[in-house]
């Protein structure tokens, strides 16, 4: 099975309520997923589009386990915080490992 990847460039409207209730807890809800971060980071060179407050990618073994997570009671307790600190309109995918286009 491919690894999966998600990939989420939010645009974090109340800093305070996104680092507090979502961004402080939300590492502890992967572990059962075996996910991991790989990038986490306000840091970024925005080429082209809008830009977004952050940047995260997260790696899980396979697309199961990444949405497994994404739709797990621990991640969907602390998820309103995040959707209600961020515009609705940020960006959240997930997607697989491949070869072809």
């Amino acid at each position: 099975m491919p690894k999966a990847y998600l990939v989420a460039v939010p645009k974090v409207t109340d800093k305070d309520m996104f680092a507090k209730e979502y961004a402080s807890k939300v590492a502890d809800t992967l572990k059962p997923f075996d996910g991991k971060f790989l990038v986490r980071t306000p840091n970024k060179l925005v080429l082209e589009g809008d830009e977004p407050t952050l940047t995260v990618v997260m790696e899980f073994p396979n697309k199961e386990k990444a949405l497994g997570w994404y739709n797990s009671e621990a991640h969907q307790n602390i998820v309103t915080h995040r959707r209600a600190a961020t515009d609705p309109k940020s960006t959240i995918i997930i997607c697989e490992e491949s070869d072809s286009y």
